[in-house]
């Protein structure tokens, strides 16, 4: 195989884990490398599960299951295991790997101690093929509290046996499983390698191979790369200054402009807010050159580039600027089309008008991003901020009744997590063999109490929808026209059991609200755009 950079940095972490995995001692193992590396890390455990590639004698499986209660997710990982175990039949006959293995069954609990015993059945089927079966636990979401850690400490008290490896991963900047590894010194140590990923892109472009201008300026901007996250702006305006130059040369205005939003972005970074807005007119410049070239990136990059001016004017505490840079922003982006960051252009500029003081100008631009949301699909309307513009009229309207509102979300989350939590220690009072009808009955109580609080919740909240004024109302219309028919504020609180409204325990409380379609038509005068001219002073 090529030697690359790319490949240095994953045989550094080859040699991290076969050095610490030698420990016979341990039995878990936290991956602890730069955030930045996290990519590079899901590559080395995907080399790994594919012979072409694989370069360990371990097998890693990577177990991303959810957690929120510890036999419910004992439960699902056996049955995510079993699946993926049946998925895979053809690779292994195609690897000559012998079938066969049982997988869970009625004598493996719902339990950390039942996985253990499931995943040790799995070394014992297939042991010739592998050294170490290193079992990499990273839930896609984790409800709050101590719940996945105790897990853990379950598992490690099961007694996982000599070929069998906990994986956990964190980072350098978010040590989230220290605590784990301070409770279990002994049988778990940190896994890190001397990983720099900004090095590693340096040394990609520099080795890339060819030559010409096209070669040389990837190298200066996988340096700027370095410089924005290490350097001072003067370095970085220095190395910047060669790739414009480079770029002018060869009439690469769209380049020029991703290099002057890379020198505002260090401007930003170090509070120099009138720099880092000339910086983003320049940027403009460039871009608005490049679209007259009919370059197809041009367009996104100008509306970038009012995007990030706007944003300095917020960042300089001066909201009336940002308000009307943002009216530019969302203009560029109708011009594309681009919906999404049309309505959010419009959203900002209604919340800068509030954060000045500007009632009615904020309640305009708000009232003109919920409009640019009308023609969308539904799927479409939820991937923008649609939900946070609705939210942010409805605090202007009346931002009292919007606390309460947020307080019943609130104080809604704490009690299921409460329930959560005694459900959780409940089954863990049954040990490392729970029978399943007393954990059965336990799922039954919780799912039922849950419930009941989530029909209170929504109960509260529509009591305090009714108690609005006509305008308030009418918002919350809009919400459920355009998102949700049980739309009511922020945040948003889900049915515990993600049961849609024909299947739920109890009637919906959404009651009548008036027509909003007023609100919906356009202004009697449309709005002209306002241009940002002139020299920033920040």
């Amino acid at each position: 195989m090529q030697d690359t950079p790319m490949l240095r940095g994953l045989n550094a972490l080859r040699d991290a884990w076969l050095e610490a995995s030698a420990d016979r001692s341990r039995r878990l193992l936290v991956w602890r490398l730069p955030a930045a590396a996290s990519r590079l890390l899901a590559a080395f455990f995907e080399m790994q599960r594919n012979d072409a590639g694989r370069d360990t004698p371990d097998y890693f499986l990577r177990i991303d299951t959810a957690y929120e209660l510890g036999f419910r997710y004992s439960r699902q990982v056996k049955q995510d295991l079993l699946d993926r175990y049946l998925a895979s039949q053809d690779d292994l006959r195609a690897q000559q790997v012998p079938l066969g293995w049982r997988g869970p069954h009625e004598a493996h609990p719902d339990s950390a101690h039942g996985v253990v015993q499931v995943l040790e059945s799995f070394i014992d089927h297939h042991g010739e093929h592998l050294r170490l079966l290193a079992a990499v636990l990273e839930p896609e979401r984790c409800v709050p509290g101590e719940g996945f850690e105790r897990w853990v400490d379950a598992a490690l008290a099961a007694g996982p046996g000599a070929r069998l490896r906990l994986v956990l991963v964190d980072t350098e900047e978010d040590p989230r499983w220290q605590s784990l590894l301070d409770r279990h010194g002994a049988l778990a140590r940190v896994v890190s390698a001397p990983v720099d990923m900004f090095g590693i892109a340096r040394d990609t472009a520099a080795q890339s191979g060819g030559r010409g201008p096209e070669v040389l300026y990837r190298q200066l901007l996988a340096d700027l790369m370095l410089l924005l996250e290490r350097g001072s702006p003067s370095q970085v305006v220095a190395r910047a200054g060669r790739a414009q130059g480079l770029a002018q040369r060869h009439g690469w205005q769209d380049q020029q402009s991703v290099v002057q939003m890379m020198v505002a972005g260090a401007w930003l970074k170090h509070g120099d807010h009138g720099q880092a807005i000339n910086s983003y007119r320049q940027a403009r410049s460039a871009a608005e050159g490049a679209r007259m070239s009919g370059n197809p990136a041009a367009p996104e990059l100008v509306m970038q580039s009012w995007f990030g001016e706007a944003g300095c004017w917020l960042a300089a505490k001066q909201p009336e600027r940002a308000a009307q840079t943002y009216l530019q922003a969302s203009t560029s982006a109708a011009s594309i089309p681009h919906p999404m960051f049309a309505l959010e252009g419009q959203r900002m500029a209604g919340w800068c008008q509030l954060q000045a003081g500007q009632r009615e100008a904020a309640r305009t631009q708000l009232l003109e991003a919920i409009r640019i949301a009308k023609p969308l699909a539904p799927a479409d309307r939820k991937a923008t901020t649609l939900p946070q513009a609705l939210w942010d009229l409805l605090q202007l309207q009346d931002a009292r009744r919007c606390e309460s509102l947020q307080q019943v979300a609130s104080d809604y989350l704490q009690a299921s997590t409460g329930l959560l939590e005694k459900a959780d220690a409940q089954g863990r009072a049954l040990g490392p063999q729970p029978p399943r009808p007393a954990l059965d009955a336990i799922d039954a109580e919780l799912d039922s109490t849950l419930e009941r609080g989530f029909h209170r919740a929504q109960q509260e909240r529509e009591r305090l929808i009714q108690g609005g004024d006509e305008f308030f109302r009418k918002i919350v219309a809009v919400g459920r026209d355009f998102l949700d028919p049980g739309w009511n504020g922020l945040p948003a609180i889900e049915h515990p059991l993600d049961h849609d409204i024909p299947v739920w325990s109890e009637p919906p409380a959404m009651q009548p609200l008036p027509d909003p379609s007023g609100l919906l038509q356009p202004p009697v005068a449309a709005r002209a755009g306002t241009t940002v001219t002139g020299v920033a002073v920040a």
